[in-house]
C-alpha cells in the first residue's frame, strides 16, 4: 500500500491536507523502488541487476480520490491526478553487489480537484505559461519547482534494501516554508525518510518456487495518532504469460494502527484493501511495469466529532525501454 493516498485529515479537506496528501504522494513517488531478477524456473532467485552508469526512466501515474464525512454533515471530496517522469542514476556497485543511486524528478503533472478551491489547481513543469495563482498554488508551486531535478540519493542491495537514504536540503527547506506549522514527523527529513523507506520492495532472501510467499513489515509514524503498520505479502507467480522472459509477483496488504499513548485522534479502520502487480525482467534483472490498488475506509474521532474518510489510489509504474542505458 502506497501512504501517498492515506490522507489523514482531522477536519474536512482544506489547503493544508491538500499539501500534505501531495508532498506525500510526490516524495514516495521518488522513492518507489521494484526489484527482480533470477531465471523462469522454479526455484528462482530475483535479485536487483545494475550496472555502473547505467540510467534509468520511469513514468509514474497515480490518481487519488478521497471523501470526507463528518457527522450530521454533507460530504467533501478531493481528486488528484499527477504524473512524474523520473530517473536513476547508477553512480557505483560496491564489491559486495551493494548499488549507490541518485534519482531526480524530470517532469511532474499535477492536478487537484475540491479541497475547497473555486476551480481545479493544476500545474505543469514544463509549461512555458506563468504558474497559476490562487492561496493553494502559493504553497505548493515553490515545493515543485524544487522536487524537479532534486537529487535523491540512497543505497540499494540486491534484495532491494534501501540504506543511506539522503533528501536534498533544498527540498526540504521549500516544503518547510510551503508547510510552515510544521505538520509533525511527516515533513522533517526523518519523516521523508521513513516515508522513501516503507515504499520499498524487499525481496525474498530464498530461492522461489511458484505460489512462494514472503512478507515485510513496515512502519509510519503519522503526527496526532500513532503508527500506521503495513503488513505486506508477496507471492512469486511464475513466469509473465503476456511478456517473455519476465516473471510476476503479486502483492497484498493489510493495514493496522498502534495508537500512541497522547493521541488527539483516534482511528478505527472499517474495511481495507491493497492488491498489485509487478513485472519483472529477467535478464536485466528489474521491474517493468507494476499496478497496485489500494482502498482505505476509516472513521475518525476528533475532539468529539467523528469524521468518516474513504482513500481509493490507482499507482501504476513503467521502465522506458529506450532509455534503460547511456
Amino acid at each position: 500500500m502506497k501512504l501517498t493516498t492515506t490522507g489523514i485529515a482531522a477536519s474536512p479537506p482544506r489547503r493544508s491536507s491538500s499539501f500534505r496528501l501531495l508532498a506525500a504522494g510526490c516524495l514516495l513517488a521518488l522513492a518507489w523502488t521494484a526489484v527482480g531478477g533470477g531465471t523462469a524456473r522454479a526455484a528462482t532467485t530475483l535479485r536487483w541487476k545494475l550496472k555502473p552508469g547505467e540510467v534509468l526512466h520511469y513514468t509514474m501515474t497515480q490518481n487519488t480520490t478521497n471523501a470526507y464525512k463528518p457527522k450530521d454533515r454533507q460530504e467533501a471530496s478531493t481528486a488528484m491526478s499527477q504524473v512524474l517522469n523520473l530517473h536513476w542514476t547508477v553512480k557505483s556497485i560496491s564489491a559486495d553487489g551493494v548499488a549507490e543511486v541518485a534519482q531526480a524528478v524530470d517532469r511532474v503533472q499535477i492536478r487537484i480537484e475540491g479541497a475547497a478551491q473555486p476551480s481545479a489547481f493544476e500545474f505543469d513543469s514544463d509549461a512555458k505559461l506563468p504558474p497559476p495563482e490562487s492561496p493553494i498554488a502559493a504553497q505548493l508551486v515553490p515545493m515543485l519547482k524544487a522536487l524537479v531535478g532534486a537529487e535523491f540519493t540512497f543505497k540499494l542491495n540486491g534484495r532491494g534494501e534501501l540504506s543511506d537514504i539522503k533528501v536534498p536540503e533544498k527540498l526540504m527547506e521549500s516544503v518547510r516554508q510551503a508547510n510552515p506549522g510544521g505538520g509533525g514527523s511527516m515533513f522533517s527529513d526523518e519523516g521523508m525518510k521513513n516515508l522513501i523507506t516503507q515504499s520499498g520492495l524487499t525481496l525474498s532472501e530464498s530461492a522461489l518456487d511458484p505460489g512462494k510467499t514472503w512478507t515485510q513489515q513496515s512502519k509510519l509514524s503519522l503526527p496526532m495518532l500513532g503508527v500506521m503498520i503495513l503488513d505486506k505479502t508477496y507471492t512469486f507467480q511464475g513466469p509473465d504469460e503476456a511478456e517473455a522472459g519476465r516473471v510476476k509477483i503479486a502483492l497484498d496488504t493489510k493495514v493496522a494502527i498502534q495508537p500512541a499513548a497522547d493521541a488527539t485522534i483516534t482511528m478505527k479502520i472499517d474495511s481495507q484493501g491493497g492488491k498489485g502487480v509487478f513485472s519483472f525482467d529477467l535478464e536485466r534483472g528489474r521491474v517493468v511495469s507494476s499496478r497496485v490498488e489500494d482502498l482505505l475506509a476509516m472513521t475518525l474521532s476528533v475532539q468529539g466529532q467523528e469524521i468518516g474518510q474513504t482513500t481509493k489510489t490507482v499507482t501504476e509504474m513503467k521502465l522506458s525501454p529506450e532509455k534503460t542505458s547511456k
